[in-house]
């Protein structure tokens, strides 16, 4: 896919660490929730490593995984600084290859909304039924097609950020045909006393229809357990949920 090898250091400098942060703080009480004891966790598309780096603290044996070179360099530092053990390895989400198994795998921030083609969804799954263990669960989250198509668009141009060191703009808009939202994102970063770099980057996500994600799980070999429009309350989803999330198990 090309992207976040720019933007890796507007990411990781950002607040989007905080949206991992906040699902890794209410990630045990979800597992209590489910009934589940596991110990082995896979984390795709694990990005800078806040939620990696947050389970190994909670003692679960942790792999990341992600395309972007930039972000795994930044994931393992985040570790090292942590003083934590996470094996962070670059691969793509649609070609996973593991000789042993994990009791969950996880997928945040609507990183499956990346997958363009419904090919590529259903490679990745299959791909994460191979990787867990008997009765494991494959927890995830992704972008509705109302949001993408409707909230997202509201301001065709939005200022995602504004610091000392640090402007971000976003520019949107929306595929009806395609179902495939475009975000154009400029940054620029300051060093020193003056902004020296610029950062451009396309990125693009899909919208799912729920039958379609079902669909695919169930083809995969993935039991739907929940769809939730909130994880932390396990609130049902409405016509204008902006994120769903699944928890999934392993037939």
């Amino acid at each position: 896919m090309g992207i976040y090898r720019k933007f890796a250091q507007l990411y990781a400098n950002g607040d989007y660490p905080q949206y991992s942060a906040r699902i890794a703080a209410i990630f045990p009480d979800v597992i209590t929730f489910l009934k589940m004891q596991p110990h082995s966790l896979l984390d795709l598309a694990c990005g800078e490593g806040t939620f990696a780096v947050a389970m190994a603290k909670q003692d679960f044996m942790v792999t990341g995984v992600d395309q972007s070179p930039e972000m795994i360099e930044l994931a393992r530092k985040k570790a090292a600084q942590e003083g934590v053990q996470v094996s962070f390895l670059q691969g793509d989400m649609r070609n996973l290859d593991f000789s042993s198994t994990f009791d969950v795998v996880t997928c945040w921030f609507d990183s499956l909304n990346y997958l363009l083609e419904l090919d590529d969804l259903t490679a990745t799954f299959r791909g994460v039924v191979k990787a867990l263990s008997p009765n494991g669960l494959f927890i995830f989250d992704m972008n509705t097609i109302y949001w993408l198509a409707t909230l997202a668009q509201r301001y065709p141009c939005t200022v995602e950020r504004e610091t000392d060191t640090i402007f971000q703009v976003h520019r949107h808009s929306y595929n009806f045909e395609t179902n495939i939202g475009t975000f154009h994102i400029t940054g620029f970063i300051q060093e020193g006393h003056r902004w020296l770099r610029r950062v451009d980057e396309t990125h693009k996500e899909r919208g799912y229809t729920l039958e379609e994600v079902r669909t695919v799980l169930k083809k995969s070999g993935l039991r739907e357990v929940a769809c939730w429009e909130n994880l932390e309350r396990q609130t049902p989803l409405t016509e204008q949920s902006k994120r769903v999330f699944f928890v999934t198990q392993k037939v």
